[in-house]
């Protein structure tokens, strides 16, 4: 039967309404779902049995649903982003409000309070959480269309001076130009964006010292202004440096990087949610296997040891995501994980050769919260989580690994139980004087290390009976078995509400690390690798790389698997998958890190060999220049004939040289090699240079 959680859309077959699910109470019984297809604003409670039934008579139909904006954190403009954080600063503490929110007598209340101290209109407060509800609960749902508004970054110069005329200041007539504004930026950079904290009327002062004075032709050190209309006012400054402004660089300039991460980063959620359930609270964490790799490449290189990341749900004790490679411990790494996370779980063991059912890995979720401990989640690229997929990260602080022991007991029991007993595992007597070297022992490749601890992880959430468990009382009540899986499908069925549906596009573009890739003639160059993409091809773009030049495009990419990269259109903001070119087939499947390894390793061999090419170059040359001498000093002494003489005999020479060689090639006797013209008795000087190298052949024949 199809489950109800939120963000599950629950299509009316027979009216084809649409209804968003908002929130699911803590025991299944009731939710609020919000109607896509009506202007009301309103979220409607329904009850969840009442639904289920309707979609067993196969009146109601549960799909994912897909929200189509999809935008990288790092692909906005400052301007899109201000805007979407000013929207949810006002609306934030509104839909915290949950269930309240969705009730129509709390809502109005609720929203009152908002309105009063934010100065802001109860209708403006009801089309943000429209926005906020449409967008499935993200932050990223009050972004702006600004790609749609025409004259993005273009200024309006013209002759007459844009805006209303300064009554008090006498500048500010001037019209600016692009010499004005580069002025602007030089002043700002020297004066406004360091520790010295400057206040922005001494920056203009110190811009009109700079830029818009002359010195004083009297004593050459007093600066006269210029005319007033040839000078900007502060308004002027004050204005282009707004629309310019970057608030988190300018704080991070002013109080600088640790003061910046102290009072002025930004905090996400709150600590006090509950574990109501599944996908309440997820754990991530990494570890370094204690077992040396071989490279699928070449099994005699030996590649170090995978690093491992698991993510777990903190209720279930159920691995609802992991990954393998071979990264050290970032945010590469943990975006391989968190894509795993809500992949469907059958596509992704069947790449390894392993066939599951739906029923022994059901976990492609969300979660609400998100627990690790500091390292990579504290990259800004984990911004995408709480903007995209609204997930909020919570930092163990430093040292409290005991804050999610759940994830640190599990690599325990990973490494212990199966990786101890593989070939080229760590053995704690290596180090020992004597002792026998391991690695060494290595026979597994990183894809064949994965197919196993598949395997491990499958055992595990279907099979590890947990005595350490603590139930709850209503588990007791429902003789719930003490195993990963049994106790996610019973919070499934009595405690969900906190899991989200999210598809896996949405969730690898939200972690999946961004970078910039060349259009050639050969393809989408990328780490060296090429791709194509049927956009591509259909708009000709390798035929005009040639023909014109090389240009970069914006990309995402999964570091496990380099077969498919996703070339972002700046336009629209939609992306195109692209796989790798077939004669570039060989790096499908594997890892980034394998393939730069290979890399750099056939351009050390090339350097190796690009030596002795040099070395036998030289000797090359050298034998040239000795063949070449010899034959100059052959030529020399030979009567002189006139230039016509010799061009005008080539063609005669060509055809005796052509019979000479032939008969000398044959090994014919001497009487019957020479010609009957031919007299080896003849004098030197009556035979031509050919016929005395000839008779030289056949004398050294003879005396042999």
């Amino acid at each position: 039967m199809s489950e109800i959680c939120v963000n599950k859309l629950v299509n009316d077959l027979e009216s084809d309404a649409q209804y968003l699910v908002l929130w699911v109470s803590p025991g299944n019984e009731y939710g609020y779902w919000y109607d896509l297809n009506s202007r009301s604003q309103k979220p409607r409670k329904f009850k969840v049995m009442d639904v289920l039934s309707e979609v067993s008579r196969l009146k109601y139909e549960i799909t994912d649903y897909l929200y189509n904006d999809l935008r990288a954190e790092n692909m906005l403009s400052e301007m899109e982003r201000s805007h979407r954080d000013r929207m949810w600063s006002i609306i934030q503490s509104a839909v915290e409000y949950e269930p309240d929110i969705y009730d129509k007598n709390s809502r109005v209340s609720i929203l009152n309070i908002i309105a009063e101290e934010n100065h802001v209109r109860l209708p403006n407060l009801y089309r943000l959480l429209d926005r906020y509800w449409r967008s499935g609960k993200t932050k990223n749902g009050f972004l702006p269309n600004f790609h749609n508004r025409g004259g993005k970054g273009k200024f309006r110069n013209g002759e007459k001076k844009m805006g209303r005329r300064s009554q008090t200041d006498k500048f500010g007539s001037k019209i600016l130009t692009e010499t004005d504004r580069t002025n602007f930026e030089a002043a700002v950079k020297r004066y406004y964006l360091n520790r010295n904290k400057m206040s922005f009327k001494a920056v203009y002062e110190k811009l009109l010292q700079d830029f818009y004075s002359i010195k004083s032709e009297e004593n050459g050190i007093q600066l006269n202004l210029l005319p007033p209309n040839e000078v900007p006012s502060l308004r002027q400054f004050r204005y282009w440096y707004g629309k310019h402004q970057d608030i988190i660089t300018e704080q991070k300039k002013r109080d600088g990087e640790s003061g910046f991460e102290l009072n002025s980063r930004s905090v996400l959620g709150k600590s006090d949610f509950g574990l109501m359930g599944p996908g309440a609270q997820y754990q991530i964490d990494a570890t370094v296997g204690d077992i040396y790799l071989v490279s699928q490449f070449d099994r005699t290189n030996l590649i170090g040891r995978p690093v491992m990341y698991f993510v777990i749900d903190a209720f279930s004790r159920m691995v609802t995501g992991m990954s393998i490679g071979l990264e050290g411990q970032s945010w590469a790494g943990a975006a391989g994980a968190l894509a795993n996370m809500a992949a469907n779980k059958v596509a992704y063991c069947r790449e390894y050769g392993v066939e599951i059912t739906e029923r022994e890995w059901s976990c492609h979720y969300v979660p609400s919260v998100l627990r690790c401990d500091r390292g990579e989640m504290i990259s800004k690229n984990a911004d995408n989580l709480a903007n995209i997929l609204g997930i909020r990260v919570e930092n163990a602080p430093p040292f409290r690994a005991d804050l999610k022991g759940i994830v640190e007991q599990h690599f325990r029991t990973i490494n212990t139980n199966s990786v101890a007993l593989l070939p080229g595992s760590v053995k704690p007597d290596m180090k020992k004087r004597g002792g026998h070297d391991y690695r060494l022992d290595a026979t597994l490749d990183i894809r064949q290390f994965t197919q196993i601890i598949i395997k491990c992880v499958l055992y595990y959430n279907n099979h590890h009976y947990m005595d350490y468990f603590e139930k709850t009382e209503a588990m007791m009540r429902d003789n719930v078995e003490a195993i990963p899986v049994k106790i996610w499908d019973w919070g499934i069925q009595n405690c969900s509400g906190a899991l989200r549906s999210f598809s896996e596009e949405q969730v690898k573009l939200a972690v999946m690390p961004a970078d910039k890739a060349t259009v050639t003639a050969k393809g989408i160059r990328f780490k060296g690798l090429f791709y194509s993409c049927d956009r591509a091809v259909r708009e000709s773009w390798f035929e005009k790389a040639r023909i014109k030049r090389t240009w970069q495009v914006n990309i995402s990419y999964d570091p496990r698997n380099m077969a498919n990269i996703y070339v972002w259109d700046q336009n629209d903001k939609t992306y195109d998958i692209c796989a790798l070119l077939d004669w570039n087939g060989k790096n499908a499947g594997k890892c980034l890190d394998e393939i730069v390894y290979e890399q750099r390793k056939e351009q050390l061999k090339a350097k190796e060999l690009k030596v002795t090419e040099t070395s036998a170059k030289v000797n090359l040359n050298a034998e040239i220049d000795a063949i070449v001498a010899e034959a100059k000093d052959m030529s020399e002494g030979l009567p002189p004939k006139s230039k016509r003489e010799r061009v005008s005999q080539i063609k005669d020479n060509r055809r005796n040289e052509r019979e000479n060689i032939r008969n000398y090639s044959t090994g014919k006797k001497e009487e019957d090699t020479v010609e009957p013209d031919v007299n080896l008795h003849d004098s030197d000087e009556e035979m031509s240079p050919v016929l005395k190298m000839i008779k030289q052949k056949l004398e050294e024949r003879l005396k042999k």
